[in-house]
């Protein structure tokens, strides 16, 4: 679902309203939904990390992003990170 500053609750929320918009601008988890058909538990979200900062709560962000393995997210927002996380990284476990 991605980084954000808000109760985990109102984005989830987010997530499941702006499957039913009529418009161009869709999510990558609605067009997901939409695309495939593909029902999400949305019961079972859960915070990976939490961080005050900003800036920290966004290389939380992407280093969860590399560490998927079948991933929704297209991985645009992950171009900032230092190359000197790629070796820490890539000895993690896979999510």
């Amino acid at each position: 679902m991605g980084q954000t500053s808000r109760m985990m609750g109102t984005r989830v929320k987010e997530h499941r309203l702006d499957i039913n918009k009529q418009n161009n601008n869709k999510s990558v988890i609605s067009e997901h939904r939409l695309n495939f058909n593909h029902n999400f538990k949305w019961d079972e979200a859960e915070i990976l990390d939490k961080e005050t900062f900003l800036s920290k709560r966004l290389i939380s962000e992407m280093i969860f992003i590399k560490r998927q393995t079948n991933s929704l997210n297209l991985q645009t927002d992950t171009e900032c990170l230092p190359d000197s996380y790629s070796n820490i990284i890539e000895s993690l476990p896979k999510l």
